[in-house]
């Protein structure tokens, strides 16, 4: 049995665990009957039949608690390595039944469902034909009465079970994807509290910023034009003929705090990296990334970089924050590029991977979706080229206007 169902977190709907528990007590209710008629009949082998049952019961008991205390029923290497050997021993004591006595025939409808958990559809199939076919002769070597019912029975049981364990199959391949949804939700619910602290960072060092260029407009329009005047004028007038000591004071007054003034305006004018918050917020989003996944992220920049508006700002990074998550999340990849190129009409952002790629009929997600829009509502594109084990690149363009 497949237990990761119920043991992950999320995990099956109620109708599978039910379906569980039911194949259990279908294996134990039909070994039960089995044992019940053989000690009504009270043949001359019942007692070692019983223990034989017995021991039976304890090895698939024995199954189903290890599975369990594994906790990683999942793995496949549960279910097709020692899962399969544990069926072998299992169909193996009752064969042996079955030869020792006919009552023990219909406990093969508990291991068609156990056949269709641990093999592969193709394999199950052909296994549980074979159960069927000895079941029939079983019953039939044993000197069944009712011989239609000794031959459809098991047929019609092996089509049932084949059936349910179909449903139950399938009904467990949704249930996992809908934990992988589950995840992916999350972690793009992390993503987007990251986003927004972010955001808020971007704002404010652009709000800094702008102040800080305002106050160097001020100071360099006002009070340093109006040291560079006074300083003109105290310069003129020493060249007079009238020149006096107070001129001489102004002159050197002025000429101090002109420099001062311009001390002031250097120090607040924006340095190249500090004018470019939306760089600053990639290459922390790149440090974020190496530090949980390990992938190594670089940031190129190409072009003369001009101001960008806030909203272009936002845009660029939420698109390379959508598309490091689908790195982080899917890509595996070893490396991850960032491009920020600066062109006479248009700003882009390229992010490219070297992780497994993705092809076409894949690429309509809602991330990609989502991304596409935000640039739309500022007349830019995204372009996103990928194919499997070529790495995926996401290409993101907006309008600009640049004075020639």
């Amino acid at each position: 049995m497949r237990t990761s169902d119920v043991h992950h977190p999320g995990g099956v709907a109620p109708v599978l665990r039910t379906m569980q528990i039911g194949a259990h007590l279908l294996f134990v209710l039909l070994l039960a009957v089995g044992v019940g008629r053989v000690l009504v009949e009270r043949g001359p082998h019942a007692a070692w039949i019983v223990v034989l049952a017995a021991l039976e019961l304890a090895w698939y008991a024995t199954g189903v608690w290890f599975v369990r205390r594994s906790g990683v029923a999942g793995d496949q290497s549960i279910q097709r390595g020692p899962g399969q050997i544990w069926l072998a021993v299992l169909i193996l004591g009752w064969l042996t039944l079955v030869a020792s006595d006919a009552n023990f025939a219909w406990l093969v409808f508990a291991l068609f469902f156990l056949c269709f958990h641990l093999l592969s559809v193709q394999f199950a199939l052909v296994t549980t034909a074979a159960l069927t076919a000895v079941a029939i002769a079983a019953s039939l070597w044993h000197g069944a009465t009712n011989t239609v019912a000794s031959v459809v029975g098991p047929i019609f049981g092996a089509a049932v079970a084949a059936g349910m364990a179909m449903v139950y199959q399938q009904l467990v391949r949704e249930a996992a994807q809908r934990q992988l949804l589950v995840e992916e939700l999350t972690e793009a619910h992390r993503e987007l509290l990251g986003a927004q602290d972010e955001l808020v960072a971007l704002q404010r060092e652009s709000g800094a910023l702008a102040e800080r260029s305002r106050l160097a407009r001020d100071i360099h329009d006002t009070l340093a034009q109006g040291f560079s005047s006074i300083l003109l004028l105290a310069r003129a007038g020493l060249r007079g003929t009238e020149a006096t000591p107070t001129l001489t004071q102004i002159a050197d007054t002025a000429q101090q705090n002109l420099t001062e003034a311009r001390r002031v305006v250097d120090a607040l004018t924006p340095s190249d990296l500090e004018s470019a918050p939306l760089e600053s917020a990639l290459r922390r989003q790149l440090v974020q990334l190496e530090q949980h996944t390990g992938t190594v992220g670089e940031l190129f920049t190409d072009g003369d970089p001009v101001p960008l508006p806030m909203d272009y700002d936002v845009a660029l990074l939420r698109v390379a924050q959508s598309a490091l998550a689908n790195v982080r999340l899917h890509s595996h990849a070893d490396r991850v590029r960032l491009t920020l190129t600066y062109a006479n009409d248009e700003v882009r952002l390229d992010v490219a991977d070297d992780g497994i790629g993705f092809s076409e009929r894949e690429a309509g997600g809602f991330g990609l979706r989502a991304m596409r829009d935000r640039l739309a509502l500022l007349g830019g594109t995204l372009v996103v080229e990928s194919a499997p084990g070529d790495g995926t690149a996401v290409a993101a363009t907006l309008p600009v206007g640049r004075p020639a």
